[in-house]
């Protein structure tokens, strides 16, 4: 089973076909859209896909879930937990005998430690919705937080995080990644590619200093993640501002 998240940036009007491109050449079985505002947008995608679709307003964003799968369930958390400040969006799909739990979530953004603190109560409201489950559960999406590993220079950054980086004491916030592991989720990219996972970048498409999209894993081992990735063509850097980012996991038909 192949994965992809991608942030596609305000509803991707207006880039449907190109963004399209980016996703198809990955060949995914399912696929995560953050910012999916436009609903004719995520039609337009799944229709080239050939997918089934889902799509959850939130608060502030949109969000989708396609999936060459069908999908079972679906839940919309935003509607029912104002403190998100995007939302949670989840869906069960059935691939063979095995049913695989997807939770998309976007997190408040910016750069300071005040931010970040924002992001660790959003956590608080999700992990509920996450533990104490037997199936194979993939949380992705934007998470607006960088890797306890990551290498950071802060010149690759946009301004704005500069001065967030300067603001913070030259760094930036990493707690929320972290409580994410402890909670035995399994960074996908670092498993597979731990080099990339500490030096390349997410967003922003033009200044690619820092990886705040993610693909985490729980209730596989790991030898079955096959791949991971930083999907980085050039396409890719001119379809919206965050790169999207797979992983493929072995033993799911």
């Amino acid at each position: 089973m192949r994965i992809v998240s991608y942030n596609i940036l305000d509803g991707g009007l207006g880039r449907a076909d190109p963004l399209a491109q980016v996703i198809e050449a990955q060949q995914p079985d399912v696929v995560g859209l953050v910012e999916a505002d436009d609903e004719a947008v995520v039609r337009r995608i799944a229709r080239r896909l050939g997918m089934d679709w889902v799509r959850a307003a939130g608060n502030g964003h949109a969000m989708a879930i396609l999936s060459r799968y069908p999908i079972v369930q679906t839940i919309n958390h935003a509607p029912i937990q104002p403190g998100l400040s995007r939302g949670l969006l989840q869906a069960w799909i059935q691939a063979g005998q095995s049913q695989i739990e997807l939770s998309l979530t976007h997190l408040h953004p910016y750069a300071t430690e005040a931010d970040e603190d924002r992001r660790l109560d959003e956590l608080e409201l999700i992990f509920p919705h996450l533990d104490d489950k037997p199936a194979v559960q993939v949380f992705m999406g934007d998470f607006n937080s960088n890797s306890p590993i990551q290498l950071i220079d802060p010149q690759r950054c946009k301004p704005s995080t500069r001065k967030a980086w300067e603001a913070n004491g030259s760094q930036l916030p990493r707690k929320v990644i972290q409580s994410i592991l402890n909670r035995g989720f399994m960074d996908s990219l670092e498993v597979f590619d731990p080099q990339s996972a500490r030096s390349a970048g997410t967003f922003s498409t033009q200044f690619p200093g820092q990886r705040v999209d993610y693909i985490f894993l729980r209730g596989i081992e790991r030898h079955t993640i096959r791949s991971a990735w930083i999907e980085q063509d050039r396409l890719a850097k001119y379809a919206s501002d965050h790169f999207p980012i797979g992983v493929e996991i072995s033993g799911i038909t």
